[in-house]
């Protein structure tokens, strides 16, 4: 009720507010009969407490504490009246309450599933993207409920009280691995994990005060089929949205991810992203649809570039030695079954192959698909220049991995860790969304796989028909934005929760400077660095990382003020049109 006693003369003033007074004692000897006849039902909240505070569920104004659940020291619990016109949860320290949530939930006649304190949904209904091509043939992937797309899952890690700052200290040396308690939980239920191992991620990404994680669970004990999962910090992208939207675009190669609440002990971690990292069971749930019999191929890595030999993952034939190939550029990533050998045979025979691969003749196609499975190597390629891989094989040589397929008796080509991508970059953005493919970062330089594909002419039809085909049916404005909206509203509030938190590497930039300052480190950058590499553009991702100046709008819609950020749906406008525009003159 609003009061305005600016319109109300003194008399009828004083008469308004006997009379509501009145009302409101009415109201509350109503609601507290209300609550004493009200069945009572089992609410569920989310959140991190300190040590003094208690959690309540404030029901129609009377406060009822919960308990921690059994299943985990977040997940607080307990029974209260239903109410008859709203509820919420709240924090007291005593008595006192010294934090609610800002809004009102609607009453419910049920009980409450495991809500995340001061968000204000439950679940959404994503907009799905369409498919533009049904999963490639070799793909056989067992059914997984991993990637629920319709929530945001929370993940709970506990240890001992100094394991996790052991795990952050001196992040990027560390190789430490912290045994833990992972509770696992949806909205309606939980599961939990012992003896989970837990590690910090990455190369680049161990720089940045929040860090990225790698998860394995023991022996026996899967999570929806899998053992093996990284949690991505998104610590590059403001929008947090950048590679879920490219998982998804390329969810017919099997790569997905989603969204997900993580808490270390008792504290808050943030809003990070769960992919499916490539070891094992990976390789036999993508292509042996999870069988126990399946005669599992050799996985292999591309890493860019050896620190020993100076050699790049380009794929370019080294000789017919294998152990040339057994350098950091490639990594052994799976192991074969057993009774196939554990070497880079198989690598040095294909990128012989590639060498001197044929490119006419009524048979060239299927020449080719004695060694690869180039439904994978065109479809991926178009992605990533449509996508803007700015650290995958054509700009980088990195981030992939090709995969002996024994059934086939064929390589498939694989991509991995996308989170630069879609305008977030170290390449210039004029070099990777001008329409023109020739033109691509890297497409000038040695790589042989797309190079020698481009020179087949089938294959080249191929590419460019379906550059065409994914801009008209998935990347273009009209069927991206509705998805890219629905998306940056289910991670909103959370993004905003996840800035507020304090991260586990609060001194990363002091060592990026110390690594600016040192001559060394940037002789080894320009060692490592491909000519794609552009340094202006470097010095603004680092700059924009230390200001954090762009906003969740800013890095969804577009522009950002920055050269090594365009937003999401300003990537998607300048890359469709540009390419589309390239193929009709």
């Amino acid at each position: 009720m609003i009061f305005r006693p600016i319109l109300c003369k003194p008399l009828a003033e004083k008469t308004y507010y006997r009379t509501f007074v009145l009302k409101q004692s009415v109201f509350l000897v109503a609601s507290l009969v209300a609550l004493a006849s009200a069945r009572n039902i089992t609410y569920s909240v989310i959140t991190s407490a300190g040590d003094q505070q208690t959690v309540a569920v404030v029901v129609d104004r009377n406060s009822f504490q919960l308990k921690p659940s059994s299943d985990s020291r977040v997940l607080f619990t307990g029974e209260a009246p239903e109410a008859t016109e709203s509820y919420n949860y709240a924090k007291f320290n005593g008595g006192q309450m010294v934090e609610q949530e800002a809004f009102l939930r609607h009453a419910v006649k049920d009980n409450t599933p495991n809500e995340f304190y001061n968000r204000t949904w439950n679940t959404v209904e994503p907009v799905q993207l369409p498919t533009v091509m049904p999963p490639m043939a070799s793909i056989d992937r067992i059914k997984s409920n991993l990637h629920l797309n319709n929530q945001i899952v929370t993940l709970h890690f506990e240890a001992g009280p100094d394991d996790f700052n052991k795990l952050h200290s001196n992040s990027t040396m560390n190789t430490d691995k912290v045994t833990t308690t992972l509770t696992y939980i949806t909205l309606n239920g939980t599961q939990k994990f012992t003896d989970v191992e837990i590690k910090l991620a990455g190369n680049s990404a161990r720089m940045f005060p929040k860090l990225t994680y790698n998860i394995k669970l023991a022996k026996k004990q899967s999570l929806a089929g899998f053992r093996t999962l990284k949690l991505r910090s998104l610590a590059t992208d403001p929008s947090y949205i950048r590679e879920k939207t490219v998982y998804d675009i390329i969810e017919s190669v099997g790569v997905a991810s989603t969204q997900f609440s993580v808490f270390f002990n008792n504290q808050a971690y943030g809003l990070f992203g769960l992919i499916e990292t490539f070891k094992n069971p990976w390789v036999d749930n993508e292509f042996g649809g999870g069988r126990k019999d399946f005669e599992r191929g050799i996985l292999y890595q591309g890493q860019c570039w050896s620190n020993t030999t100076k050699r790049h993952a380009d794929l370019q034939f080294r000789g017919d030695n294998q152990t040339l190939y057994n350098d950091d550029s490639y990594k052994i990533k799976v192991e074969p079954a057993k009774g196939q050998p554990m070497d880079y045979t198989r690598l040095m025979e294909f990128t012989k192959f590639l060498a001197s691969a044929p490119t006419n003749g009524s048979e060239v196609v299927k020449e080719w698909e004695k060694h690869i499975d180039t439904e994978s190597v065109v479809r991926n390629m178009a992605l990533e220049i449509l996508l803007g891989f700015a650290d995958g094989y054509i700009t980088n040589v990195n981030n992939f991995y090709i995969y002996d397929n024994r059934k086939r008796r064929q390589f498939t080509f694989i991509p991995s860790d996308t989170d630069f991508s879609m305008g977030s970059t170290m390449v210039k953005l004029d070099n990777m969304w001008n329409g023109n493919y020739h033109q691509f970062a890297g497409m000038s330089l040695s790589r042989p796989l797309v190079q020698k594909m481009l020179e087949v002419p089938e294959l080249k039809q191929q590419f460019e028909q379906l550059l065409v085909k994914i801009c008209k049916e998935v990347l273009n404005p009209q069927v991206m934005n509705p998805y890219i909206d629905n998306l940056a509203n289910m991670v909103r509030e959370d993004v905003a929760w996840d800035r507020t938190l304090p991260r586990a590497n609060p001194d990363a930039f002091k060592i990026i400077e110390q690594m600016a300052a040192s001559a060394d480190a940037v002789q080894q950058l320009n060692d490592v660095a491909q000519p794609t590499f552009d340094m202006n553009t470097t010095i603004d991702l680092g700059t924009r990382l230390v200001l954090d100046d762009v906003t969740f709008d800013m890095a969804v819609n577009g522009p950002t003020g920055h050269i090594s950020l365009s937003g999401v749906k300003e990537w998607v406008a300048r890359q469709s049109e540009a390419t589309l525009k390239y193929f009709s003159q």
